[in-house]
């Protein structure tokens, strides 16, 4: 138009996205924050489920981009085809050039992995998908393995076999029963997704094993629902999933744009580990560490010191210390910092409190010292962490 500025052409894009599961609707509310705060696209979606094949439509569409869970290589040939910037936000199939974004599972191994070791326990399992259904379920396993291993502890791994056809749930439980009975106890199982975990907790319960005194059980995915649908309520670990939905909508906007895309794999660390009653539980066999593990993971955020620990405990410093080490390999010091830290990150995360109050609820007496062992822990400033989870 002479004298006036080029109207931008609004661009089409599809989402391929199952509305079935609350992940994965968690990942819709993320893209549409992007649209809605970014751009303004024009959003094309049909509700579908994961195991779906190419809508009938993609065939003759004709768009700009796509969002898409891939569970099949049947799938990503029909997206690759159209020609257009795809970006896979489910990471099942692997086909060169096309850029993925997922969470990053050796950190959710991780933190898993680290919320067992704080109550103590020195034998671990894993409960997975068959090797090869689904790239990030092995490397979740993988990483468990690898973490338990470097620690010197007992690991049980137990790879379900798919059931197609029949009563899938009783036949699953079945053969979890069989693998959880030649299991010494205590144990801490960590299955690969929620679904597993309300399996694993349905095992323990027809065989009678106490969870968590026996067997503590954690998943992945924190679908609420799930969750809190189990008995005991499931621990699980929140994946960030509208963080990733966000982050994957913004790469599917720079390519539209033409940018170059090097990085073809997008990783996005977890947000936090939801502890319900299945996990809580301190499972130290030293009584002594039982008990001081108990009264730090109360009173840390009340501004304790080691001293307090040793007068709960009736130990010196020299008889304690080494035995507390050598159950969670930290000291007992480390152990109420770790809490503390904790509860920075979980207020950072779920409130805009200002950083002094932050200090006074996370029982630090000085906000200078606590933002000084923050950024050794984390390599972030608090505004940074903070600034992080907003976008």
């Amino acid at each position: 138009m002479p004298g006036g500025r080029e109207k931008t052409r609004q661009r089409r894009v599809a989402l391929l996205i199952e509305s079935t599961r609350a992940y994965a609707r968690e990942l819709i509310l993320g893209i549409a924050r992007f649209n809605q705060e970014r751009t303004h696209w024009r959003v094309e979606f049909t509700p579908r489920g994961i195991d779906d094949s190419p809508p009938t439509w993609l065939k003759a569409w004709k768009g700009d981009g796509i969002l898409a869970r891939i569970d099949t290589s049947r799938m990503a040939r029909a997206l690759t085809e159209k020609k257009v910037p795809v970006v896979d936000l489910r990471r099942a199939v692997h086909r060169e050039g096309l850029p993925q974004v997922g969470p990053d599972d050796a950190a959710v191994s991780e933190m898993v992995f680290e919320h067992f070791q704080q109550r103590g326990f020195r034998r671990f399992g894993f409960v997975s998908l068959p090797p090869g259904t689904h790239k990030a379920m092995d490397r979740r396993a993988e990483h468990f393995r690898e973490l338990v291993e470097a620690l010197g502890c007992a690991h049980h791994q137990l790879n379900v076999k798919a059931v197609t056809t029949g009563d899938r749930w009783e036949k699953m439980c079945r053969q979890i029963e069989r693998w959880i009975k030649r299991i010494d106890r205590p144990c801490a199982i960590m299955t690969c997704n929620d679904d597993l975990g309300l399996q694993v907790l349905d095992a323990c319960r027809r065989l009678g094993i106490r969870v968590p005194d026996e067997i503590a059980v954690a998943g992945v995915g924190n679908d609420v629902c799930l969750c809190d649908l189990a008995l005991p309520g499931l621990t699980s670990v929140d994946l960030n999933p509208q963080r990733i939905g966000y982050e994957a909508a913004a790469l599917l906007d720079r390519m539209m744009h033409g940018k170059t895309i090097t990085d073809r794999e997008a990783l996005i660390a977890p947000a936090r580990i939801v502890a319900r009653q299945s996990t809580d539980v301190v499972a130290a066999e030293d009584p002594h560490v039982a008990e001081a593990l108990v009264f730090i993971r109360d009173q840390a955020c009340r501004g304790i010191q080691v001293a307090d620990v040793l007068r709960q405990v009736h130990l010196s410093r020299a008889a304690l210390e080494p035995r507390f080490k050598q159950a969670i390999g930290r000291t007992v010091h480390q152990e109420i910092q770790r809490i503390r830290l904790a509860r920075v990150q979980e207020l950072l995360t779920a409130t805009d409190m200002p950083i002094k109050q932050i200090a006074r609820l996370a029982g630090f007496r000085y906000p200078e010292y606590m933002m000084r062992i923050f950024r050794q822990a984390t390599g972030q400033t608090l505004k940074q962490y903070r600034k992080g989870l907003k976008t």
